[in-house]
């Protein structure tokens, strides 16, 4: 599911709801990410671009693991938007959204289909 709703995004596919904030019981470091990034929109002014590396970089480093409640929708949600809000002319962006799908769906195990 992951595979096709990024790919949709990043083709111009028809626009989605507001994502809606993860549950609770999971961690408040992805919470507050999870906002910071959904507040993000499409821009590429140098500010927008600081922001973005920010927030994926601290996605990243977060402490991910395997049972931790993120679920699969979750994470699919969090990577359409940073599909979503990284320029594709901003390599070092879409390189980091790529490690951040690749550090995701390693750490966590998530299923993909497509």
């Amino acid at each position: 599911m992951a595979t096709v709703q990024v790919a949709c995004s990043v083709l111009g596919g028809p626009p989605r709801e507001a994502p809606r904030e993860p549950p609770r019981e999971q961690g408040a470091g992805f919470r507050r990410l999870w906002a910071r990034l959904c507040a993000l929109r499409p821009d590429d002014s140098s500010a927008s671009r600081t922001e973005i590396h920010l927030v994926l970089d601290q996605l990243i480093s977060e402490n991910y693991r395997e049972g931790c409640g993120l679920a699969p929708e979750d994470v699919s949600t969090l990577l359409v938007q940073a599909c979503r809000v990284v320029p594709l002319n901003q390599n070092h962006l879409v390189s980091k959204v790529s490690q951040l799908i690749h550090h995701l769906l390693n750490t966590l195990q998530l299923p993909m289909s497509g």
